[in-house]
Order: structure tokens, then sequence, then C-alpha cells
């Protein structure tokens, strides 16, 4: 009997082909330094370009949180954080950040079982508690820090390095096909969570961002490929 079902397997893993389009509904799981985390939902939908159909674009929608302990951000508007004399930091003691976006997908498929890509959100909305967090200005050396209150970015709009706004999630990857439909990911997850202050504060800025790093893992259901 084991004999019997070992050979199903491979014989089910022998038939499967590389898809020319596939959908899937996946489930990711990250952690990183300083007890952050990350959890998402998202939906993909990629199509296989060329004859081979290994080079693959796509797009989906994700949903993202973010959270860690005792987090510092940073002065987040790519106009200030070039020079050091005018980032100033907003502790916040919980930070949960969430958001929702549409994303873009790049993919390599070497073979049908297993794939590599990158995926990174593009726009979208931010949302989250109200928060009361400590700011600190550069410009009085680490004194004299102010309560303020902010909330999580409204808006996630994808323009490149410190030029982003609001949460914005990104993940290098690999993949294996466990079965046609179920896969397994893991890889290094990227983001960017941010905070807006209740008011404008020094530098008339009220934007502070987390860059963070973590690894993730997921699964991937896969129910519709042709």
């Amino acid at each position: 009997m084991a004999m019997l079902l070992v050979m199903g397997i491979h014989h089910a893993q022998a038939q499967m082909e590389i898809p020319k389009t596939e959908q899937n509904f996946d489930f990711a799981i990250g952690m990183g330094e300083s007890g952050t985390y990350s959890l998402a939902l998202s939906w993909n939908r990629t199509h296989g370009l060329f004859e081979s159909k290994k080079f693959r674009l796509g797009y989906g929608l994700r949903f993202s949180s973010f959270g860690g302990s005792d987090l510092t951000y940073i002065t987040a508007p790519a106009d200030l954080t070039a020079n050091d004399n005018t980032i100033d930091t907003l502790f916040v003691s919980s930070p949960l950040t969430m958001g929702i976006s549409a994303l873009a997908n790049i993919q390599y498929q070497f073979s049908p079982r297993f794939k590599a890509g990158f995926n990174i959100d593009v726009i979208g909305l931010g949302f989250g508690a109200e928060s009361q967090t400590t700011f600190t200005a550069v410009e009085n050396t680490g004194q004299f820090p102010t309560s303020v209150n902010a909330s999580p970015t409204g808006f996630n709009l994808l323009l490149g390095g410190d030029n982003d706004i609001g949460q914005i999630k990104s993940e290098f990857y690999v993949a294996y096909a466990l079965s046609e439909k179920f896969w397994l990911r893991g890889g290094m997850d990227m983001t960017f969570s941010e905070y807006t202050t209740e008011r404008t504060l020094t530098n008339d800025n009220d934007r502070f961002r987390y860059k963070a790093m973590l690894m993730f893992v997921a699964i991937s259901y896969n129910p519709f490929q042709n």
C-alpha cells in the first residue's frame, strides 16, 4: 500500500506542467528582530510569457499587517532623510499598522515544481488604531521628548525607496509544489511601516517610517490554472 501511494504521488508530480495562467490564495507569516512580525493574506494571478511560460508576470491584492514592540520610527520623506540633521524619531511602544494594496509580481518557474520571484505593493490604503507616541527632534540632541498621537498613514503608494508613502510590503521568495494545487513558499519580507502624527512637527513633517527585514513562510493554494 505504501509503495502504491509513493508511486501515485510521483506519477501525479510527473504529470504536472507549467501553466499558462495561474491563480493562488496565499497566507504568509514573517518574523524579525525586536519582536517584529508580519501577517499577510493575498490573491495573485500570474501569466506565463513566451513558449516556455517560465518567465511570468502577475498582479494581485494583498492585506498585510505589521507589528512589534518598542520600535523607533524615523522621519519618512526622502527630502529629509537625505540629511542626518533633519531625521527625527518617533517611539511607538506597541505599533500595529495594516494595509490593503494592489501588488505586482515577477516570477521565474524553473520547473513545474520549483519557482522563484519577487512581489511588491503598488497602491492601496493603510489603517490601524491611533497610538500615543514619543517624538524627539534631532535639533534638541535627543532632549525634551514630546508626547503626540499618531495613526497608520492612510494612503500607500510605491514611488521607490524613501519616496514611498505608507505601508509597502515586498517579498523575495522561492516556492516548491507540495502537490498540483498546494505550494510552500519562503524567503525575505521587507515591510515599510509608517505612522502619521496628528500635527505637523519640526521640518514641517508628520510622517515616520520603520523599515523591517523579516524571514517568512507561506502556504499557497492554486484552485484555478490552465
